[in-house]
C-alpha cells in the first residue's frame, strides 16, 4: 500500500486509520503479493471495511478488488468474520489459561475433546514443557474450578494441568 493512499484513507476513516494499518502487517515472506497484503491487512484491522474503501486503500479498481477478495476467500485467506464480543459484558468475567501435558499417543482426540468442552475459548498444541495449552472462560470462580478440576481432568489423555487464572487482559487496538 502507497503512503500516498493510506493518506487518503486516513481522510476516508479517520486519523487514526493510518497508524492502525501501519501497525499490523502481514509479513513479506507471505506468498501474496502486495495488493493481496495490503487487502488482508485492512481487513485485519477493520473487517467491516467495505470493498470500495479497500480498493481506494490498495489502489485498484472497484471490480478488481472484489476479484481479488473472492479469490481470497476461495483459498482460504479469508476464513471468515465475527464479531469480537468482551467476554466480560457477557458474563464470562474470569479467564484462565490451562497447560497441560498429555498422552503423547492421544494428542489429537485429546485436544479435539478440549475443543468440544464448555468455557473453552481456544486450544493450542505446544512445544516445550506443555503440550497443549488451553484458553478458558467462565463466570465466576467457582465454575472455573469445575471445568480446570472435573472437566479438564476427565478428557481421556490429559496427564497433568497446571492453571493461570489472568488478572486482567489487555489487547491491542
Amino acid at each position: 500500500m502507497s503512503i500516498k493512499n493510506l493518506e487518503k484513507l486516513t481522510k476516508v476513516r479517520g486519523s487514526s486509520a493510518l497508524a492502525r494499518l501501519l501497525s499490523m502487517n502481514i509479513p513479506s515472506t507471505t506468498p501474496l503479493d502486495p495488493i493481496d497484503q495490503t487487502i488482508v491487512n485492512c481487513l485485519l484491522r477493520d473487517g467491516r471495511m467495505s470493498i470500495p474503501a479497500i480498493a481506494e486503500a490498495a489502489g485498484i479498481g472497484r471490480a478488481t478488488a472484489y476479484s481479488r477478495f473472492d479469490r481470497l476467500c476461495d483459498a482460504g485467506v479469508i476464513r471468515g468474520f465475527r464479531a469480537e464480543v468482551d467476554p466480560e459484558k457477557i458474563g464470562l468475567g474470569v479467564c484462565a489459561l490451562a497447560f497441560l501435558r498429555v498422552d503423547q499417543h492421544r494428542w489429537q482426540e485429546t485436544s479435539s475433546d478440549l475443543a468440544a468442552l464448555a468455557g473453552v475459548e481456544w486450544v493450542g498444541l505446544a512445544a516445550g514443557e506443555h503440550d497443549v495449552i488451553v484458553l478458558l472462560r467462565a463466570a465466576n470462580l467457582h465454575e472455573m474450578r469445575d471445568v480446570v478440576l472435573r472437566d479438564l481432568q476427565s478428557v481421556p489423555g490429559v496427564i497433568a494441568t497446571q492453571t493461570s487464572v489472568l488478572l486482567d487482559e489487555i489487547r491491542p487496538g
